[in-house]
C-alpha cells in the first residue's frame, strides 16, 4: 500500500466515523483514550506445532472517539442505547513470541475503526459489545526459502477484525476507566496464499478523556420521531469483485519443479439479486441468489496433487442461494448470510465446501433506496476465508 493510498484510507475512516455518528468533529463529542491489552494466541491451524513456542504478548492502543448523546435527539442513537464510534491505532508485539527455528512473525501495526454499543447504561457505568475492523501491517511474511513456517500471514497488508465486551466507569465528568475482553482475527481474506490467519484472545485496561463535560444520563425533552424507512419488500441487485489466492494451488506448486513460486491471486466476481423484508428501522431479513465467476487452475492442481482429473469436469462458475439478516444504523447496514451452492465443479482437491457464509457492511447513499457500496468477507466451513468482495449495487 502506498503512502497516498494509506492517507486516503485514513481520511475515509475519519469521515465515515463522523458521518455514522452524524456529528461535527467538535469538542462536545470528542474523546481520546489509551489502552493496554494482554493477549494470548489461540492454537488455530496448529500454530504451536508449526510456528511458535510461546503464547502471550502485549498490545498498546491509542484511540479517538465520537460519542452519541441523548441531547442530540436522534432515533437510531436512542435505539442502540447511545453507542460510541471512533478510530484506533495499535501496536501488537507478536514479534516477542518464541519461534521455532529461523521462523519469524513480526510486530503488527493495526489501524481500525471501532464501535461500542451498550446493553447497560447508567449514570456512571456502561457495558456491552464492541466491534473493530481495519487494516494491519507487518513486514515479516511467508517466504519459501527464509520463513517457511510462517504460513499464517502471506502478505504485508491484511485485515484485522475484532469483537468482544467492554465495561466503562465514568468517575468524573472528563475521565473514564475502561476494561474489556477482546477476540481478534488477523487475515488477508485469501487475497494472498498462504493465509491461515491468527486469532488472539485478550483482556485490556485503559482510560478515556472526554474533551468536554460528559454524562451518561442526560435527558431528552421528548422521544425522537421514528425515522422513515422503506417498509416491506425491497429488491437489491449488485455486482462484486475481488481476488482469491488458492491454498491448494500453492500445495501443487510446492510439489512442482519450482516450489519457491507463490500461488497467483486470481480474479473472482459475482452478480446477485436479493429480496429483503424490512420490517423495522433496524432489522431486515432476506433471501438472495448469486452467480460467481472464479478464475482457477483446478485441473492442473488435481494432476499435480492426485495424478488424475475430476470425472465430473471443471467450471469457473458457481451458483449459490443464501439467507441473510440485516442490522441497520442510519445509512449503514451490516449483514450476515449463510448459503448453499446449487452448482459447483471445483475439482478433487479444491477446498470449497457445499455451503458458504458471508459477513459484510454496506453504505447506502440514498435515505430510502438507491445506490449502495459494500464489502463482504466470503468464507467456507465457518473458518476459511475465500475472498474479500467489494460490491456496488442498487436497491428498488
Amino acid at each position: 500500500m502506498t503512502k497516498s493510498n494509506l492517507l486516503i484510507f485514513i481520511s475515509c475512516m475519519l469521515l465515515g466515523c463522523s458521518h455514522i455518528c452524524a456529528q461535527a468533529i467538535d469538542k462536545q463529542h470528542l474523546s481520546i483514550g489509551a489502552r493496554g491489552r494482554y493477549s494470548h494466541v489461540l492454537d488455530g491451524h496448529n500454530i504451536y506445532g508449526t510456528l511458535i513456542d510461546s503464547h502471550n504478548f502485549c498490545t498498546f492502543d491509542a484511540t479517538v472517539g465520537f460519542s452519541t448523546r441523548p441531547e442530540d435527539g436522534r432515533w437510531f442513537d436512542r435505539a442502540f442505547n447511545y453507542p460510541t464510534f471512533g478510530l484506533g491505532l495499535s501496536y501488537a508485539r507478536l514479534g516477542t513470541l518464541d519461534f521455532k527455528g529461523d521462523s519469524r512473525l513480526g510486530d503488527i501495526v493495526n489501524l481500525y475503526g471501532w464501535s461500542e454499543f451498550n446493553f447497560i447504561r447508567t449514570k456512571h457505568f456502561k457495558f456491552g459489545p464492541l466491534l473493530e475492523l481495519g487494516l494491519a501491517f507487518s513486514g515479516e511474511i511467508y517466504d519459501y526459502n527464509t520463513n517457511r513456517n510462517n504460513t499464517f500471514i502471506g502478505s504485508k497488508v491484511f485485515a484485522v477484525f475484532g469483537t468482544g465486551l467492554h465495561a466503562e466507569w465514568l468517575f468524573s465528568p472528563h475521565w473514564e476507566l475502561q476494561a474489556g475482553v477482546y477476540l481478534t482475527h488477523h487475515s488477508n481474506g485469501m487475497t494472498r496464499s498462504p493465509n491461515l490467519g491468527i486469532n488472539e484472545l485478550a483482556v485490556g485496561l485503559g482510560v478515556r478523556h472526554y474533551l468536554s463535560h460528559h454524562t451518561n444520563r442526560a435527558k431528552q425533552a421528548e422521544a425522537p420521531e421514528r425515522p422513515k424507512y422503506k417498509k416491506g419488500l425491497n429488491w437489491n441487485v449488485f455486482a462484486a469483485a475481488g481476488v482469491h489466492s488458492c491454498p491448494t494451488e500453492l500445495d501443487g506448486i510446492l510439489v512442482s519443479d519450482n516450489p519457491s513460486r507463490l500461488a497467483p491471486a486470481r480474479f473472482c466476481g459475482l452478480v446477485a439479486g436479493e429480496t429483503v423484508w424490512r420490517y423495522h428501522p433496524i432489522f431486515g431479513t432476506g433471501i438472495g441468489i448469486e452467480m460467481d465467476y472464479n478464475a482457477n487452475n483446478y485441473r492442473q492442481t488435481d494432476l499435480l496433487l492426485t495424478g488424475k482429473e475430476d470425472p465430473n469436469g471443471y467450471s469457473s462458475f458457481r451458483v449459490g442461494m443464501y439467507l441473510k439478516q440485516e442490522f441497520w444504523y442510519r445509512r449503514i447496514s451490516v449483514h450476515v448470510a449463510a448459503g448453499v451452492y446449487l452448482f459447483k465443479r471445483c475439482g478433487l482437491t479444491e477446498d470449497v465446501s457445499t455451503t458458504f457464509e458471508k459477513i459484510g457492511i454496506r453504505y447506502h447513499f440514498g435515505k430510502q433506496k438507491g445506490l449502495f457500496a459494500g464489502l463482504d468477507l466470503h468464507a467456507h466451513q465457518f473458518d476459511r476465508s475465500y475472498a474479500l468482495e467489494w460490491s456496488l449495487g442498487y436497491g428498488f
